[in-house]
């Protein structure tokens, strides 16, 4: 059975001011050129070492972006790019924000679960369209932070959002701070990353706070603050995987239970800058799963099937918050590897 004890006011987790250039991910118009850029963002570099050397980052994802939008008003892409708050950063800064990691420990706690998934059944009397959203279940995509490789925390918590939704006909945040900081003993490491299914792992087992009794904040806390003695939380009964590559099962659990937590790889240029469309740069087939994401729907456009999948880079990413990847193309970016849900 499922355990609630919900207190006080649910409210949606906000961003906190750490101290440091860039706690939020803003939302940029129409950037023109460098100094439209800085404006748009709030950076700023006084060292003029340093502001070339952001500057040339800066025009050649630039150029990226005008080339693959060029591409897509010819009809040889079906998206589009834009340039937003991770333009001048390297490719190692912009790689913290990749989280979905496999750890020895969270392997052998893992290793010894069983698996409750259905077998795969027939696609008969499945909607052709299915969006979460569209129901109430999604909760509005938050910012992991640019040095917080916390995207596993927020894959499992959107994910068991929408089940506890489908569950109780509430939507509630629950706190992917509460991850962060407490289930290293199950693999995870905190900002440094981790997994999903390790994450369930420890929500079985300890339960999960609200986000209002426990926020994010951008960064690993020393300590977990979690109190166990009054703040029970919600639990999990268990948790589910999919068979690799079964698209067919992820359509079934979506529409009939509720959003998947899975892994991608977004480790490619054309994603970071991703502003819309059904995202099919096939450069992100060739790397490994790097991070982690929530399925919450499906649907198809122009004979195209897609995925709608939630990130955590801000509603200022990509579709407000969303990017839609290909549906039935072999686990486009590695979307269907990798996925699990939990059970209620």
């Amino acid at each position: 059975m499922l355990t609630t004890k919900l207190f006080g006011v649910l409210i949606l987790t906000s961003l906190v001011t750490l101290g440091c250039s860039l706690q939020s991910f803003p939302k940029l118009c129409n950037v023109q050129d460098f100094q439209d850029y800085l404006a748009q963002t709030g950076k700023v570099y006084n060292d003029p070492k340093e502001y070339q050397f952001r500057e040339s980052i800066f025009l050649a994802k630039k150029s990226v972006v005008d080339m693959g939008n060029k591409f897509a008003a010819q009809g040889l892409s079906s998206f589009n790019m834009a340039i937003n708050a991770l333009a001048d950063l390297t490719h190692a800064e912009v790689s913290r924000l990749f989280g979905s990691k496999i750890s020895y420990a969270g392997e052998n706690i893992t290793s010894q679960h069983t698996n409750f998934v259905t077998a795969k059944t027939k696609d008969d009397g499945l909607p052709d369209h299915f969006d979460w959203r569209e129901l109430g279940g999604v909760t509005p995509p938050d910012f992991q932070g640019f040095d917080c490789g916390s995207c596993w925390s927020f894959a499992t918590i959107g994910a068991l959002e929408g089940h506890l939704y489908r569950r109780t006909g509430l939507l509630v945040p629950l706190s992917t701070q509460n991850l962060v900081d407490c289930a290293e003993d199950y693999g995870t490491m905190g900002c440094d990353g981790g997994f999903q299914e390790y994450a369930f792992e420890y929500i079985r087992d300890h339960g999960v706070s609200v986000a209002s009794k426990y926020p994010y904040t951008q960064m690993e806390n020393a300590q977990c603050g979690r109190n166990e003695t009054y703040d029970k939380g919600v639990y999990i009964r268990d948790y589910a995987r999919i068979k690799p590559g079964d698209e067919g099962k992820m359509k079934e659990v979506i529409a009939t239970l509720g959003p998947l937590a899975c892994s991608i790889n977004a480790d490619v240029l054309s994603f970071e800058q991703y502003n819309g469309g059904i995202y099919d740069d096939d450069q992100c087939n060739q790397g490994e799963l790097n991070h982690s994401v929530v399925v919450v729907g499906y649907g198809t456009e122009n004979g195209r099937d897609y995925w709608i999948v939630k990130n955590s880079y801000s509603a200022n990413w990509g579709e407000n918050g969303f990017i839609r990847l290909p549906r039935n193309e072999n686990s486009f970016c590695g979307i269907a590897n990798e996925c699990s849900f939990p059970i209620l």
